[in-house]
């Protein structure tokens, strides 16, 4: 006799799946410290933007122009405020960046390795263009790469609205399904049997 309920369970499957993925290209790296050349300094003197907000994690819109146009960055990324300065934890489409050049001082990735590249870097403007240069080995030697980025200040919202936390939604939906689809199919297996 077939089961009707497999149809519930290859869905939830094929979710459950789809999540972990979804994870496994957006990776949230909290808990990972910012890693610059330049030695920690009294927080005061932080390079980030002024927020007048509490400390956190939100989300923020950014577009980033220039280069060849191929390398692109999530958005919405990820506003830390720290000490009441702005920072972000920017991801790019690739994992050929290997350090990027803020105000003068260079970061290096925050990312696990053969992940995506992941910087963690003041935001010094909101709503107006920053320069940054981010290096690229992806045509075979490193090459310096001018970018700029703009983040948009109307647009921060909470750390819900970030893609990776979207993808944990759904793996958390994905599960309940699974658990609430195993537990009918058991008693309609055991209601069957009687």
């Amino acid at each position: 006799m077939k089961n009707k309920f497999t149809p519930v369970l290859r869905t939830a499957a094929f979710l459950l799946m789809a999540g972990m993925l979804a994870l496994s290209v957006n990776p949230v790296c909290a808990g990972k410290k910012q890693t610059s050349e330049k030695e920690e300094t009294d927080r005061s003197e932080s390079p980030g933007v002024k927020m007048n907000m509490e400390d956190g994690e939100y989300s923020i819109q950014v577009d980033l122009e220039g280069g060849s146009g191929k390398a692109g960055v999530v958005s919405p990324t990820v506003l830390i405020v720290r000490d009441g300065r702005a920072f972000t934890r920017l991801q790019w489409s690739s994992s050929n960046y290997d350090y990027m050049i803020v105000d003068g001082e260079k970061y290096l990735p925050v990312n696990e390795e053969g992940m995506n590249s992941i910087f963690e870097i003041p935001i010094l403007a909101m709503d107006e263009p920053v320069e940054v240069i981010a290096d690229t080995t992806a045509m075979g030697t490193p090459h310096e790469v001018e970018y700029t980025l703009l983040f948009y200040a109307d647009s921060i919202g909470s750390k819900g609205q970030l893609p990776q936390e979207a993808a944990k939604r759904v793996v958390g939906v994905a599960l309940v399904i699974i658990v609430g689809g195993g537990i009918l199919n058991y008693f309609v297996n055991k209601r069957n049997r009687c």
